[in-house]
């Protein structure tokens, strides 16, 4: 399974959720045996809703079929296909649509149009327009439901919150649209470091940006943080044959010692990027 970012043009299955949560997420369909679930750890459709079970179905290829077959897990939750339950297994059709919890998502196969038109409209309704990064209100379902995995699987969790040091002067001496450059430019070096699909950022405002790490622990997260300000410090920002310098100031909390709530957890993290701002900048604290 694929969860796609860009657009598609090609034939492959795909989901999209048309209703709950996780409104707008496209995935696009590979390998044999795949889960659709709530738990980011566990399953490979992952659809963020209460009410869907950590691993609620199975999506399995039966290549004699040349499709794919929708099995429920049995796990108590009741999963309908075109409002109907589920008994036993499935074959989707192209246009059914999928209920599970409060959710519903619909499968296509074989429409490149669509599957472009279903691309385009997740990209548009997740990702920051300057940096490409999660909206501020997707990721925040995000990182409630990788804190319920954590707790859950007993795992750690990390989280980063960033800063620009010096916009202010790049605006004053540049102009701002320079300053928007660096700011996009920035997201984009933070996001080629959240590759794995269980990492996520956000633009937390203006020129801060917000992390999470599920899986690490505040050593290994502290790692990542240095890698992103030495990459920043690296960068040549230049538009327009103009070169600016801005660096990034790093905050690291985890989960659970530094909190176990999402706002317990940006919290910490705020207070130890203003501790790394308050050392000089271009710097990472805990």
């Amino acid at each position: 399974m694929e969860r796609e970012d860009a657009i598609l043009a090609d034939e492959r299955p795909h989901l999209i959720v048309l209703r709950g949560p996780s409104l707008g997420d496209f995935f696009a369909l590979e390998g044999d045996a795949l889960v659709l679930g709530s738990d980011p750890f566990r399953a490979d459709v992952v659809v963020r809703d209460v009410e869907v079970s950590p691993k609620h179905a199975w999506i399995v290829r039966e290549p004699e079929r040349g499709s794919y077959v929708l099995r429920d897990l049995g796990v108590g939750e009741d999963t309908a296909v075109n409002g109907e339950a589920l008994a036993g297994e499935r074959p989707p059709s192209d246009g059914d649509r999928i209920f599970v919890g409060d959710s519903v998502l619909e499968y296509s196969h074989g429409d490149p149009v669509r599957a472009n038109f279903h691309g385009a409209l997740h990209r548009l309704v997740s990702r920051d327009y300057l940096t490409g990064l999660l909206v501020k209100n997707r990721f925040d379902v995000e990182f409630e439901h990788s804190l319920e995995a954590a707790s859950s699987a007993r795992q750690p969790l990390s989280v980063l919150m960033a800063d620009i040091d010096n916009l202010k002067k790049v605006n004053d001496a540049h102009g701002h649209l320079l300053g928007e450059y660096a700011v996009g430019e920035i997201g984009r070096i933070i996001g080629e470091l959240h590759d794995d699909e269980s990492r996520q950022a956000t633009r937390f405002g203006g020129d801060e940006y917000q992390t999470i790490l599920p899986g690490l622990s505040k050593e290994e997260a502290l790692e990542v943080a240095e890698e992103i300000r030495r990459r920043v410090e690296a960068h040549v920002f230049e538009e327009r044959s103009v070169s600016v310098h801005p660096t990034l100031s790093l905050g690291v909390a985890a989960y659970p010692e530094d909190g176990e709530t999402r706002a317990a957890l940006t919290r910490a993290a705020d207070e130890a990027l203003y501790r790394a701002k308050r050392a000089g900048g271009n710097s990472v604290c805990e």
